[in-house]
């Protein structure tokens, strides 16, 4: 016996079920277009307001401005960033200090209608705060701020304060960093000056007993000693074996001394230099970033689009609805096939 065709299953079949279902389909397309149309009317509209910016190649501001060397990149002031720069200056976008301070001046409490007797208020609040603030790298290497909101004044001035906020944020991490640098080459030239004064008290107690430059001042004796012996000045000689024993006795500590001490003006000098470098660090209020374009007041709303929200519910509720259907046809077609199974059987 042949099977009933109304049991074959194949694309035509599929089709001819949903032609001969249309004016279901249409009434659950109107329908869906309708009501999706209303809940995203009723959907507070979101506004997205973004800025854009380029990190630096470096911050190290004493060395862009005090270093003799011009063909190193990193020491370009006008030089981008490379990617490590780039993640670098993101994370102190998300950091919790700028959240804190636009949750502070904003009172995104109370904007997001939050109170603190609340449970886990702190917890929703960055989470609102983490969902609206988006830091992410451009296909250019840039680096987009994008604050969403229902207000868009509140979203656009956001966005721009973050950006603000940077300068501050990360000129404050690099200062910190800066004065404790100047505060240990401070301590180190006190300990070197220190160390130099006590050298020059020595020099001068040797300088006291007739030493004052050892070399020149010994090849001048041992002339002098050397004509007075050629000529029998036995006088002469006298007084000046007793230069030699002198220059004997004191020149050598005075030669080592003397080499220790410019090592230490060396150094010293070199202290003097970090020292000035690291205040250059710790005053500097050039700008930590290069602003592409600030954030606008945005005049069109990013969330809902009533489109999307209206072909996505059409195309869902029509995939449901054919679902339905199929399901009670499949339903009234099995007593049919009971009985047909029970007569072939």
């Amino acid at each position: 016996m042949r099977e009933n065709p109304r049991n074959e299953y194949n694309s035509f079949s599929l089709l001819r079920f949903v032609f001969s279902k249309w004016k279901i389909f249409l009434i659950v397309m109107v329908a869906a277009a309708v009501l999706s149309f209303i809940c995203a009317s009723l959907i507070r509209p979101h506004y997205r307001a973004t800025a854009v910016v380029f990190a630096p190649r470096t911050n190290a501001i004493s060395k862009v401005l005090l270093a003799d060397e011009t063909n190193n990149e990193r020491l370009d002031i006008k030089a981008y960033a490379i990617e490590e720069e780039t993640e670098q200056m993101m994370e102190i976008l998300g950091s919790r200090d700028i959240k804190d301070a636009i949750i502070k001046k904003y009172n995104m409490l109370e904007h997001y209608d939050l109170d603190t007797n609340q449970k886990y208020w702190q917890t929703k609040l960055y989470k609102y705060m983490t969902q609206n603030l988006v830091i992410k790298r451009t296909k250019y290497g840039a680096i987009s701020i994008t604050f969403e909101d229902y207000d868009p004044v509140l979203a656009c001035n956001v966005a721009n304060d973050v950006l603000d906020l940077l300068d501050s944020v990360k000129r404050r991490m690099e200062n910190e960093r800066a004065a404790a640098a100047y505060a240990v080459m401070e301590k180190q030239l006190m300990d070197v000056n220190a160390e130099i004064a006590r050298i020059d008290d020595t020099l001068k107690m040797i300088m006291e007993h007739g030493v004052f430059e050892f070399e020149g001042q010994s090849e001048r004796v041992m002339q002098q000693y050397a004509i007075a012996v050629a000529q029998g000045n036995n006088a002469a000689v006298q007084r000046l074996e007793a230069e030699l024993e002198k220059l004997a006795t004191w020149g050598p500590r005075a030669h080592a001394l003397a080499e220790v001490q410019f090592n230490f003006r060396k150094y010293q000098s070199l202290v003097k230099q970090k020292m000035m470098d690291a205040k250059v660090d710790m005053e500097n209020e050039i700008p930590t970033k290069f602003v592409v374009e600030r954030a606008i007041v945005p005049d069109k709303k990013s969330y809902p689009k009533k489109s999307i929200v209206m072909t996505l519910s059409i195309v869902g509720s029509l995939i449901v609805t054919l679902f339905i259907l199929l399901m009670v046809e499949n339903l009234k077609g099995m007593p049919s096939r009971r009985e047909e199974e029970t007569a072939n059987a």
